[in-house]
């Protein structure tokens, strides 16, 4: 009998240890903290059509005890402010979003055109570009985008004011979400090619000479723009604010 608990003592010992192990392991799960969306710690950054996309989501940390399945439906609910947050996300049919492909597409008509653009200017990432909300505004960025024609399957767009993008940025994501909601329009466009470009040339009417250029983007309230040219970068890949998980950040 001595002999024989002389020979199993090691298995008893390596048997104890790996119930130890296991306790631990059970802790560890049950102590990590859960990860959730937040709406306003969720951006996007997308590029124009036939270019690599990249998407930035940013997860807030949430050690607080789980929540029911009422609460935590009505949450999934609320993830995103409109479709065009969970479309240019990939979020569409899938449970964190109340969206599916079903619902993306629309016929091709004046008004649908016009409630798509109310969704792309008033979406998460619209609420970095354009000047009727409060923080873009706040930076000196006044544009804006708006229906002007459609002409069969020919839809025309205007941009008007400043934006820190670039104008042909600003179509660009514009035709890109016309196209997912409305696949009839062929052509998206503006009235005339100046209104893509960034800069405009001030010419005297009498002698033709160029008198000065304007600048027609808004002020790089914070040097960022310039920096990320200088460095090789296209700064609408970032846009002028940042983004944590406590929500939208001007860089000072």
């Amino acid at each position: 009998s001595e002999q024989y608990k002389q020979t199993n003592a090691p298995l008893e010992q390596k048997s104890a240890a790996m119930k130890s192990i296991s306790l631990a392991f059970v802790a560890f799960t049950l102590a990590k903290p859960t990860y959730s969306f937040s709406s306003s710690s969720l951006t996007t950054r997308r590029h124009a059509p036939s270019t690599s996309s990249q998407t930035q989501v940013l997860l807030s940390t949430d050690t607080s005890p789980p929540q029911s399945s009422s609460s935590s439906s009505t949450s999934t609910t609320a993830l995103k402010a409109n479709i065009y947050d969970d479309w240019s996300l990939d979020l569409l049919s899938t449970s964190q979003s109340p969206y599916t492909y079903d619902d993306l597409i629309v016929p091709c008509e004046e008004e649908t055109i016009e409630e798509c653009l109310e969704e792309f200017m008033e979406s998460d990432y619209g609420k970095t570009m354009f000047g009727r909300h409060d923080v873009p505004a706040s930076v000196g960025i006044t544009g804006s985008i708006e229906f002007v024609s459609l002409e069969g399957p020919e839809c025309v767009l205007a941009l008007t004011g400043k934006f820190w993008h670039k104008r042909e940025t600003v179509l660009g994501k514009a035709a890109m979400y016309l196209n997912a909601r409305i696949p009839e329009l062929t052509t998206i466009t503006v009235s005339t090619a100046e209104e893509l470009q960034d800069f405009e040339d001030v010419i005297d009417e009498f002698t033709g000479e160029v008198l000065y250029t304007e600048d027609k983007r808004s002020p790089d309230f914070n040097g960022d723009r310039e920096t990320m040219t200088y460095q090789g970068l296209n700064p609408d890949d970032r846009g002028p604010f940042v983004f944590s998980s406590s929500g939208l950040i001007r860089p000072a």
